[in-house]
């Protein structure tokens, strides 16, 4: 018995998800009989698991709907799960997820730590705003917390079930298209069931699905239409078999002529004659009998001849539909160009009131004629159409100008609509939704549109249309780029960027339209922006400037603006912080802030940012001073703009607390990272993975100031934290145990810090690659580890293993390749290779000097080793010198007090005292 099973005595089942129950289901008795077989499989591959297929219409949901009722009392769990695509699972998933955590809401019971998790994280996903760590050199970190609390979520559940926490349970994938995707989805079978249904055969040990049998259509006929005598039975048994005959014995024909014969109340003569006729006009030859079965044997599922049969039967529907309630008529219509499943009853009562110009009432109204003549059906939650219904009705308007109607409003609704919008995240993941939509009008429009890989730029509607939809492409990209999709994201906007390319010449900007210049101009930019998420920092400044060229040239053309190409700057000026180019970063960053500052004024989030990055520049260059400055004119305008309890105000706390710190000026940081943390404990929550990445900042803090207890009780909270929230082998948890790697060496404590090191290592390279830079920051730490240890063969190896990395991925004047360069000159200085040593060193010296300045700090540490290098040497003067010079840039950057210049002096003192031992030895 499970946990809950212990704890709770409740009626089966405890979590049902389903839509309502099948009317009429009539026969496939030898199905239900092969779908419990296939679940007591003596196969272990297939054991547990029924996989439903069939040509479109013969009733494969009906039948995996109708089991899942018939056999509800036997689980404890039941959940409908819409697999047609990723997203709708995912949804679906979730949702399931909050059920359970329905189930377990009695705060008086103790409940195992994985349901405690799962309600902490559903908890966590229902009020956690998207936010973004726009000032990291980490593009992980700068994962949207909604992407990764969704998959954790999904992982958790798929836990819950197969260690059986919540029971036995039954899940239905239904519609499936993609095997390889819903795989990701399903749990193991070891104490549930799960039935798929899907038109493609992808499976071992499928269950065909095929038509009805006569006997089975004529007893459904009778059924729908109510014929309960037995002499009645008995007297129309011919006329069902006629029309059964007539429509081929395929369920949804069926079902739909039956529909219509009960709402007219006609007879079934009449309608087999009404069935003949319409068939003759629209086919120009007579009705098929049943010898046309031999047709659906095949196995592709748009057998034109079911088409034609199931295309009549709804022709019928929708005709008396356009005399009863025009407005009804019109909304199929919209239908036909959506996705045909997950429709939302919002969605269509939005689009009838704008497209048609009628109430929501009438609306409402038009979607219940709809239900009744089973043209759509509701499943509980959502509406659905069926996909032979939606291609009846857009072949009934192509070509007559209604299609071209539709098209253009639904496009304009989703240009309108689908934005990303960092304000009302809950909003922004509502549209992701309309996505699957948009795909559908998208689809149609290419294929009826678009001759080869051209577009037809002789309709100036045809082009409005594609410039509209390269609008929702971008958009659609900047939804998935905020929510840390990136290859949904790169997708999108290359679609775009091979959209105008299909225009316009691209390689000669000045022939392009203002339109398609823009969108080329933002198209490549974003693209740019993904990319440099992706660490390919040398292609992302390709496309900048590519963009800035562009824009530069048409700065005085509508659409492109000042304001347009002071972004581009900022990105430039971000992309070369971010490869440690920081004089190259301040040009652009300036130039883009005087742009700013003139075409927006001072008070303007761009110019927050921007001051944000120059901040940032001037702090790596070790101008604290100024780098504060920046920081705060950024944290004045945020707090006029969006009030002192705007998420991004905290944000902001954080990267002056990261100024501080890399400044050296720990008391500040402190107090600055306490404040961001305070802030999202109180509007997140204690678990919120910002209060993880602050306390991971203060961590750090403690360990370089040496209170190393207090170092290590940060690392474990954030651990903690990670290990809820985002499940043992996320990335994220490898800095985690990086840091605590750090903690333990510090502490001398080897073992444990080897420990936690290889775990980081082990989770980067399996997460990343092995040639990711952040597996090479690893390998750096476990370098400095053996070197601690004195091991050096090893930590030359690591070293050199990170050097070759960081070589290949970031070029060899990355300021990251000088602090190997530094490490490994260290490490030949203890072995006496004194010549290699100041190789090493020079090469680290030169990297710090080109990246930073000659009066950085980090220049001050090479410049004191080398001084070292010189002294063991018994080179004094060269000794004193480099000391010298490492000691004066330590008193200015840092102060006199600070350790590392009483080091120095000490290092200096030292020296001189030698040197005069020396001399009076010598006397």
């Amino acid at each position: 018995m499970s946990c809950i099973d212990q704890q709770r005595q409740m009626d089966l089942p405890w979590i049902i998800s389903l839509p309502p129950k099948v009317p009429f289901f009539t026969g496939r008795r030898d199905l239900i009989q092969r779908i419990d077989e296939q679940f007591h499989s003596t196969d272990v591959m297939n054991q547990g698991m029924a996989v439903i297929v069939g040509i479109g219409g013969v009733g494969k949901s009906c039948l995996a709907l109708h089991y899942a009722h018939s056999n509800v009392k036997r689980y404890n769990v039941v959940a409908w799960l819409n697999a047609e695509n990723e997203i709708s699972l995912q949804n679906d998933m979730v949702k399931l997820g909050q059920r359970i955590v329905d189930v377990i809401s009695d705060p008086t019971r103790i409940i195992p730590p994985t349901l405690s998790t799962l309600k902490t994280l559903i908890e966590q996903y229902q009020k956690t705003p998207t936010i973004r760590h726009d000032l990291t050199s980490d593009s992980l970190k700068r994962q949207s917390r909604d992407t990764q609390l969704l998959e954790r979520i999904i992982e958790v559940v798929k836990d819950i079930l197969d260690q059986q926490l919540m029971g036995t349970w039954l899940l239905i994938y239904d519609n499936v298209h993609a095997v390889k995707m819903v795989n990701k989805y399903m749990t193991a079978m070891r104490n549930g069931h799960i039935i798929l249904t899907s038109r493609h055969r992808s499976w071992d040990d499928e269950i065909e699905m095929d038509i009805f049998d006569r006997d089975t259509s004529i007893e459904f006929l009778q059924r729908v239409l109510a014929i309960r005598r037995d002499d009645d039975r008995l007297k129309q048994r011919d006329d069902c078999n006629n029309i059964a005959d007539m429509l081929g014995d395929l369920p949804l024909a069926l079902i739909q002529a039956a529909q219509y014969i009960k709402r007219k109340k006609i007879s079934i003569t009449a309608y087999v004659n009404q069935f003949k006729s319409l068939y003759q006009i629209l086919w120009q030859q007579e009705a098929p009998s049943a010898s046309y079965k031999q047709y659906l044997s095949e196995k592709d599922d748009q057998c034109v001849i079911v088409e034609q049969t199931v295309e009549t039967t709804w022709q019928i529907a929708i005709s008396q539909i356009s005399r009863i309630n025009p407005i009804a008529s019109d909304l199929s219509t919209i239908a036909a160009y959506l996705s045909p499943n997950n429709i939302n009853r919002e969605l269509l009562v939005q689009l009838g009131v704008q497209m048609l110009n009628v109430s929501e009432n009438d609306v409402e109204i038009a979607l219940n004629i709809l239900h009744d003549y089973c043209l759509m059906t509701w499943n509980g939650n959502c509406y659905n159409i069926h996909r032979l219904l939606q291609l009846v009705i857009r072949r009934k308007y192509q070509d007559t100008g209604v299609d071209e109607i539709v098209m253009e409003q639904l496009l304009q609704y989703y240009n309108n609509i689908l934005h990303y919008d960092r304000r009302n995240i809950e909003q922004t993941l509502a549209n992701v939704a309309l996505i699957e939509h948009f795909e559908i009008a998208k689809t149609y429009f290419n294929i009826n549109y678009k001759h080869g890989d051209q577009v037809d730029t002789s309709n100036n509607n045809n082009c409005l249309d594609h410039h509209v939809i390269n609008s929702i492409l971008l958009n659609i990209s900047q939804i998935y780029y905020h929510l840390a999709n990136l290859e949904k994201a790169k997708d999108c906007v290359q679609e775009v960027v091979t959209n105008v390319s299909s225009i316009s010449d691209c390689e000669n900007d000045q022939f392009m339209h203002y339109n398609q210049k823009y969108q080329f101009s933002q198209a490549i930019k974003l693209k740019g922006k993904i990319i440099m998420e992706m660490n390919d920092y040398d292609h992302a400044l390709i496309y900048f400037h590519r963009a800035l060229n562009l824009e530069r040239q048409s700065k005085n053309e509508k659409n492109i603006s000042q304001i347009d190409v002071g972004k581009t700057l900022q990105l430039i000026g971000q992309a070369n912080c971010r490869i440690g180019k920081f004089d190259i970063s301040r040009q652009y960053l300036q130039q883009a802030i005087e742009l700013q500052i003139q075409h927006l004024g001072e008070r303007h989030l761009d110019v927050s940012k921007t001051y944000l990055w120059l901040g940032r520049v001037a702090s790596k260059n070790g101008n604290i001073k100024q780098a504060l400055d920046y920081a705060n004119k950024s944290l004045k305008i945020k707090q006029e703009l969006l009030g002192e309890n705007s998420l991004d105000v905290a944000m902001i706390y954080e990267t002056i607390g990261n100024i501080c710190r890399e400044n050296y000026k720990y008391k500040d940081a402190l107090k600055y990272f306490e404040e961001a943390i305070q802030f999202y404990k109180l509007h997140l929550g204690e678990n919120a993975l910002k209060v993880a990445d602050g306390l991971h900042s203060i961590g750090r803090i403690y360990r370089q100031i040496k209170d190393l207890d207090q170092a290590m009780s940060c690392g474990m909270t954030v651990l903690n934290i990670k290990q809820k929230q985002l499940g043992p082998s996320h990335v994220s948890l490898a800095y985690t145990f990086d840091e605590l790697g750090l903690i333990y060496m510090a502490k001398n404590d080897y073992n444990h810090a080897e420990e936690n090191l290889n775990k980081s290592l082990q989770i980067k390279t399996k997460q990343l690659g092995e040639q990711h830079v952040n597996v090479a920051y690893t390998l750096d730490k476990i370098g400095l580890l053996y070197k601690a240890n004195k091991n050096y063969l090893r930590a030359m190896e690591s070293f050199n293993q990170s050097l070759l990395i960081k070589k290949k991925q970031l070029n060899e004047s990355h300021a990251s390749v000088a602090y190997t360069y530094h490490q490994i000159g260290v490490i030949y200085k203890e072995q006496d290779d004194f010549i290699n040593s100041l190789n090493y060193l020079q090469l680290a010296l030169k990297n710090k000097m080109d990246n930073f300045g000659s009066d950085h700090v980090q220049a001050s540490y090479t410049l004191h080793e080398i001084g070292l290098l010189y002294k063991r040497i018994g080179d004094h003067d060269e000794a004193l010198r480099y000391l010298q010079k490492a000691h004066d840039i330590k008193v200015k950057q840092l102060g006199q007090d600070h350790i590392r210049a009483i080091d120095s002096m000490t290092e200096i003192d030292h020296i001189r005292k030698q040197i005069k031992k020396i001399k009076v030895t010598i006397v």
